[in-house]
């Protein structure tokens, strides 16, 4: 992309992505990983700055988000009709799964945690909402992959299949076979492909017209939690995609432009 006004703001999202997946980052660090110069890295720092979306730690000079960013986050679920069907949903399948449960979707190439509830169990999973997952080796990346058409998964496939354990898939036929499995049975299984140790079961959740918006998936470490990828647990997510799914298929209720009058009657 030329820069400009567009070339510019690209160039921001991609600061604050960067910053989102971990920071605090130098003007240098962050102008080497996106390729960028380090001039304009700096000016579209200071505007972020000014604006609020990031801050300066004046000891190190580094840069980290801001209390701007994070005012959107919160005011995101409230906005956003999945998050606000799947979140109590969430809720009762960590109880009953005994373990963690995210919620993702892909954004151009790239697939984003957008909420996460917890497992019950003191063994916790280190996973941040906003946070990147491999998509190859995940059931829930592979669940959205599964349910992208050619041309949107092309910018996964293409990219390098990085090897996070001996069981990653990491060659492509071999990996649009299992998107394939995936697709016919409706869910995917994986056990050790991107932590040793820890299991996933992954399952889409359906929009009006059937098409796949969204996964969620369980996970927990397969020793000292009862979590296992097993039919119990993937029965547990089917029936609470379902749930989310048929949330969704019903027409949402309008919000009033007033609040409801109180010890009064409507004219």
């Amino acid at each position: 992309m030329k820069d400009g006004a567009y070339g510019s703001l690209r160039k921001a999202f991609r600061i604050l992505e960067l910053l989102a997946a971990r920071s605090p980052r130098g003007v240098l660090e962050i102008a080497a990983e996106l390729e960028l110069e380090k001039s304009g890295v700096s000016r579209l720092l200071q505007a972020l700055s000014r604006w609020g979306y990031v801050v300066q730690n004046l000891r190190r000079g580094q840069y980290q988000l801001g209390p701007r960013v994070f005012a959107l986050v919160e005011t995101y679920p409230q906005s956003d009709r999945l998050l606000r069907e799947a979140q109590p949903v969430m809720k009762d399948l960590a109880q009953a799964a005994r373990a963690t449960v995210h919620l993702g979707v892909a954004v151009d190439d790239h697939i984003i945690l957008v909420a996460k509830e917890p497992s019950p169990e003191t063994i916790q999973l280190a996973s941040r909402v906003g946070g990147r997952i491999a998509p190859h080796a995940s059931a829930l990346g592979k669940v959205l992959l599964a349910g992208l058409p050619d041309k949107q998964r092309a910018p996964f496939l293409n990219a390098p299949l990085a090897r996070f354990t001996d069981k990653t898939i990491t060659d492509r036929r071999e990996l649009l076979e299992a998107l394939r499995e995936i697709r016919s049975r409706g869910y995917a299984l994986e056990a050790g492909e991107e932590h040793p140790g820890v299991g996933c079961i992954g399952a889409p959740i359906r929009g009006r017209a059937g098409s796949w918006i969204a996964a969620l998936s369980i996970s927990g470490p397969l020793r000292g939690t009862p979590f296992r990828v097993n039919a119990r647990h993937r029965d547990l997510i089917l029936r609470a995609t379902d749930r989310i799914s048929q949330r969704l298929a019903l027409p949402e209720e309008p919000t009033p432009a007033f609040g409801p009058l109180v010890g009064g009657s409507s004219p």
